[in-house]
């Protein structure tokens, strides 16, 4: 869920806009639906709420998000260069992605050591090497590490498969790797189905793993591949000439989602919802001047989706219903609304403080020094958001 923008030397950062105020808009519905979970303790909860303020519709947007971004910057380098480093690139992932990671991580270990939390070693390991949605997850604080680990499983793979497809000349290759793109999503609802129907004995019978996700992001990839061809401007201009009807859609395949749950979403949901997404999702990067782009585009919004891959690693702590035995009665404040969402905030910004920034700076200090790129085309990466996811 960790996004990045690009500057190249010597020039401005070139930031794509909207897409902070997106991770804000997806941060904020993860938020909201793990607050209404805790709340579903005690009192029951309207499917439409869950359905207005749908958490897995956050995290889709965040893999949405991921997989535009990270194509566009390796479109974008091509051009520039004639190719891709991919050690270049897993350096510059690692970097931006491992560090709050890792601390978060620490942390835990830290709090088991002092006998506040029960550790389990798999689960360890499997958030640390990014294979947690396919490991059984026993301890809480870990149980949304499921959707880091799909984005780097992802960072790892399409960039493989898009510098194999760049080697066509011109437009080709683009077009060879929109074909895969294509064939995952229309491949991955029969495998979402299958799993679930015919693998009940097997680690496919996951919904959070890669391969139930896998087109979130390929719808994303796509939009960066095919965006400014004509057939899809076609498309994109009758989608988009109601603007509000993408977020409409994707409002009622919630409402859907929350009432009919796998029903819905495994054979058909997911894949509608992701589409609904990518136009909006266009349309909000291509009008950032509208009554929506400059309040996604606001200072506020913006900083928030900056701070996104921190608070997306840290809500959990204070949201999950476990904490309880965590923080004990005499810091009950912090797991009580609004304080939580205060606390998640506070040590988001302390997070991007000391740990991001410091480590980007790192980063392209070393990006230089070593000469990742060549001299007169480096390519430097700027201090950014999450993507992330």
């Amino acid at each position: 869920m960790a996004a990045e923008t690009v500057r190249t030397s010597g020039a401005p950062s070139h930031r794509i806009p909207s897409l902070d105020g997106l991770r804000a808009l997806s941060i904020f519905l993860v938020l909201v639906l793990h607050s209404i979970q805790r709340i579903e303790i005690t009192t029951t909860v309207s499917f439409l709420w869950v359905g207005i303020f749908n958490g897995s519709t956050g995290v889709f947007i965040f893999f949405v998000i991921s997989g535009y971004l990270i194509t566009s910057l390796l479109l974008r380098e091509h051009e520039k260069r004639g190719s891709i480093s991919l050690r270049g690139f897993y350096f510059r992932r690692a970097m931006r992605i491992l560090p709050p990671l890792y601390v978060y991580v620490g942390v835990l270990l830290l709090l088991g050591w002092a006998g506040r939390l029960p550790i389990f070693k798999l689960d360890i390991i499997s958030a640390l090497f990014f294979f947690h949605d396919y490991a059984l997850s026993l301890m809480w604080p870990l149980e949304h590490f499921w959707s880091l680990s799909i984005e780097e499983q992802f960072y790892l793979i399409w960039p493989l498969l898009l510098l194999y497809c760049l080697r066509r000349p011109g437009p080709e290759g683009r077009l060879k790797a929109s074909k895969i793109a294509i064939a995952i999503i229309l491949i991955a609802p029969v495998i979402r189905v299958v799993s679930f129907t015919l693998a009940r004995h097997t680690v496919l019978h996951n919904s959070y793993g890669f391969h139930a996700h896998a087109d979130s992001l390929m719808f994303g990839c796509l939009l960066a591949l095919v965006q400014g061809t004509p057939v899809f401007e076609r498309v994109y201009q009758y989608v988009t000439k109601i603007w509000w009807i993408p977020p409409a859609a994707i409002v009622v395949f919630d409402c859907l989602s929350a009432r009919y749950q796998n029903y819905w979403d495994f054979p058909i949901g997911m894949t509608v919802c992701g589409a609904a997404i990518a136009f909006f999702l266009l349309w909000c990067v291509r009008n950032p001047t509208s009554a929506v782009g400059r309040f996604l585009n606001s200072r506020p919004i913006a900083h928030i989706g900056v701070l996104s891959y921190s608070i997306y690693i840290w809500q959990t702590l204070f949201l999950n219903g476990a904490n309880v035995s965590l923080f004990g009665p005499s810091l009950k404040i912090l797991y009580t609304l609004p304080f939580s969402w205060l606390a998640i905030l506070a040590v988001a910004e302390l997070s991007y403080l000391l740990v991001e920034r410091p480590s980007l700076r790192l980063r392209n200090y070393l990006i230089k020094r070593f000469g990742l790129y060549a001299e007169n085309r480096r390519i430097r990466q700027a201090s950014v958001s999450n993507s992330n996811v």
